[in-house]
């Protein structure tokens, strides 16, 4: 387990469009509450429509002194998994975390997230609303929160697995399994197909770890609880389709 864990060179993604002071309290809090040597980098992805705000805090936060790197990229077009695989040319990553600005948690959490992640490098380390322990701000109803447990009940069924929360934009995933995937050009759900992909494949265990999300301070949300539940025409249509369309050739096998 020790070899595994020093091995594990992970890359955060942290995702913004319009936070300003929360971008900056989450970087700092990411920074101070991981431990040292819990990441090989820390990349502030900014969406093409990023508010001058955004980008100018943003570009503070790459020229301070923080005990990981910051550095800043702005997409250059929606296309987010060719934006991200260019970042990953020539670096030598294992595993990556994409840290969505709609969904805030603790950075204690996050960083709880790693630790264990670095543990069991080979699995998916996921953090979930909807197990025992965890739950919704204050920012959700409960009719939002009702209809999305009733659409984890669904994927569970659907997939015959076990998640308890599928839609949970908080996760660290081997590097190769988002290199792998065949992602639909122009689709604007792109981390949907991710999830339910590895759902399908069963490309690795998953294991999902309790978290509460908090109330966003600022800026408008890129989704909603209700908005999740787009994510059933893809829930289905990623189940039967053959997994030669999902994932590269000989990644996985039906």
């Amino acid at each position: 387990m020790g070899d595994a864990a020093e091995t594990m060179r992970l890359l955060l993604f942290v995702l913004a469009k319009d936070e300003e002071s929360q971008l900056e309290k989450t970087v700092c809090g990411l920074q101070a509450a991981c431990a040292p040597g819990s990441l090989a980098g820390m990349v502030l992805l900014l969406a093409p429509n990023a508010t001058q705000g955004c980008r100018r805090v943003a570009e503070a936060l790459q020229n301070a002194d923080f005990r990981v790197a910051v550095e800043v990229v702005v997409q250059p077009s929606w296309d987010f998994p060719a934006c991200v695989k260019s970042v990953l040319l020539d670096r030598q990553i294992s595993h990556l975390l994409f840290v969505a600005s709609d969904y805030y948690y603790e950075s204690s959490a996050i960083a709880d997230l790693i630790a264990r992640a670095k543990e069991c490098p080979g699995s998916i380390h996921r953090l979930s609303r909807t197990m025992p322990g965890g739950g919704f701000s204050s920012d959700y109803n409960a009719i939002e929160v009702l209809l999305y447990r009733l659409f984890c009940v669904f994927v569970r069924v659907l997939y015959g697995c076990r998640v308890t929360d599928p839609a949970s934009a908080i996760a660290v995933v081997p590097e190769r399994l988002f290199r792998l995937l065949k992602f639909r050009q122009g689709s604007l759900l792109i981390g949907a197909e991710w999830m339910f992909a590895l759902l399908r494949s069963q490309a690795a265990p998953i294991v999902e770890i309790p978290a509460v999300t908090l109330p966003r301070a600022e800026g408008k949300g890129f989704s909603t609880v209700v908005s999740r539940l787009r994510y059933v025409p893809v829930a289905i249509r990623m189940r039967f389709i053959p997994l030669k369309n999902i994932w590269e050739e000989g990644a996985f096998r039906e």
